[in-house]
């Protein structure tokens, strides 16, 4: 209701003109000017005032269509330098390890299937021996694992058979691409240089025998020395170690080397200990004091899951597992 002179009580009539004149004399400016905003600001509890909010009440107070009607997308876009955006984004790095996962994935899986292929042709072959597969071994003492939340984990296990002889079908097919191409090469040079003529079907004749053992011998030698693998072996997550589970010398990659292909001779008997084998050993790893063992870099290897499974409730040794077990 509008201030009525007429109804004002004598009071008011006399406080009215007071009233007026304190406030024309206020200065708002210098009473905000002698205000302490940090203190002001000290004093308050944000986290008692967050909790005096009603979110939920405030969002549907909202109104979002009519907030996004009000947003102009085309000059906002203008105001972004995608230029500069695309620059800070390293977009080969996200595409590489994006690849390399997908792939490492594609790996894994093949490799989990021939780690349990291999699994059980061992431990058929063992038991038609009549040999428990569980008072041998898992694996050097150094690498060996235990299950791992229920993953049978088979990193640092002696590799078994399958995957390691498919390793030495690859290292023979890379032995003789790589001796093709350095043959090759040579047969360019020769031809550029000296005018030479150069038959490549004279490859299989009986004087290229010399020169394929010297370059399968060092792509095998010196990929164990350096790498502790072969490429093949790489790929299919296997390792060159000592018996106690130590990067193999130089010594003994070239003693491994020199016998390997004697493990070939006789219709192959020279691998039967892959199978029969307490620790799973060809005889040139027998020869140079080495074994073979599963390896996939930065991941775990592990079996085929419900093998796994099985394997972790059955796998326990028993309680009479005997102390020493004759190599096979």
């Amino acid at each position: 209701m509008a201030d009525d002179p007429t109804h004002r009580t004598p009071i008011d009539r006399l406080v009215a003109p007071l009233r007026e004149a304190i406030l024309a004399s206020v200065d708002p400016d210098d009473i905000v000017g002698r205000v302490d905003v940090n203190d002001i600001v000290a004093r308050i509890d944000v986290n008692e005032l967050l909790d005096r909010v009603d979110v939920d009440a405030l969002l549907d107070r909202v109104d979002v269509d009519r907030l996004l009607d009000r947003v102009d997308v085309d000059r906002l876009l203008d105001r972004v330098d995608v230029d500069r955006l695309v620059g800070r984004v390293d977009v080969d790095s996200i595409v590489a390890s994006s690849t390399r996962g997908v792939v490492g994935s594609m790996v894994d899986v093949v490799r989990r299937q021939l780690v349990g292929i291999d699994t059980i042709v061992v431990r058929t072959a063992l038991r038609l021996r009549g040999i428990d597969a569980r008072t041998l071994p898992d694996g050097p003492s150094a690498l060996a694992r235990d299950a791992d939340e229920g993953r049978y984990d088979v990193t640092g296990r002696y590799a078994g058979p399958i995957t390691r002889l498919l390793a030495y079908a690859g290292d023979i097919a890379i032995g003789f691409g790589l001796f093709t191409l350095l043959s090759a090469g040579f047969g360019y040079l020769a031809v550029l240089l000296f005018g030479a003529t150069f038959d490549a079907a004279e490859q299989s004749g009986p004087q290229w025998f010399v020169p394929l053992s010297i370059v399968g011998f060092a792509y095998v030698w010196l990929s164990v020395s350096v790498a502790g693998r072969t490429p093949a072996m790489a790929i299919l997550g296997v390792r060159v170690v000592d018996r106690a589970g130590h990067p193999l010398s130089t010594r003994r990659a070239f003693v491994r080397t020199l016998v390997l292909p004697l493990s070939g001779a006789f219709v192959g008997l020279g691998f039967v200990g892959l199978f029969l084998g307490r620790e799973r050993r060809a005889l040139h790893d027998v020869a140079a004091g080495s074994t073979v063992v599963y390896d996939w870099g930065d991941r775990p290897a592990s079996l085929p899951t419900p093998l796994g499974d099985w394997l972790s409730r059955h796998d326990s040794p028993p309680a009479d597992r005997p102390s020493e077990v004759a190599d096979g």
